[in-house]
């Protein structure tokens, strides 16, 4: 295997989750499929790497412990959206903002695991801002509360 171009795309645990369930899902189709073309072949094999379905299956079922299990394109295109939008002044990486997105941190020392000299780059409030924003965020009632929340740490 070579790696043509290693920078091509950053992808979230969701749209990992996503093309992994669906090459489940082919893959049980063609398995199905020429099983079904010859049923008395129990020996048949596959032009799939033997290995994939174990790699797919292992990687869902770590993924289904994560955030992304009830995340959206819908609701990630609108976190990252709105971290744009809140969050400009913080200057972010896209790896910190998909860093976010993927491990929803709920703590400080979560949040400077995952954002590169946080400690000297934020002030505590600004750090507790961005913690709420990823914890209140679930795309639907986020942009009231968060507003109202801000608005009186603002006052």
């Amino acid at each position: 295997m070579e790696i043509v171009n290693k920078n091509a795309a950053l992808l979230s645990n969701f749209e990992v989750f996503t093309l992994l369930k669906e090459t489940k899902e082919k893959s049980a189709q063609k398995l199905i499929k020429k099983k079904n073309l010859d049923p008395n072949n129990s020996n048949f094999s596959t032009n799939v790497d033997k290995h994939l379905p174990t790699v797919v299956y292992e990687s869902l079922k770590y993924l289904e412990k994560t955030p992304c299990v009830k995340q959206s394109a819908e609701t990630v295109n609108n976190f990252l959206t709105q971290l744009d939008e809140k969050f400009k002044e913080y200057n972010l990486t896209k790896v910190e903002k998909l860093q976010l997105l993927n491990h929803r941190p709920s703590s400080a020392v979560e949040l400077q695991c995952l954002i590169e000299d946080s400690e000297e780059r934020f002030t505590i409030e600004q750090m507790d801002n961005l913690l709420e924003f990823v914890h209140l965020f679930d795309g639907k009632t986020f942009f009231t509360i968060f507003n109202q929340r801000l608005k009186f740490n603002c006052t």
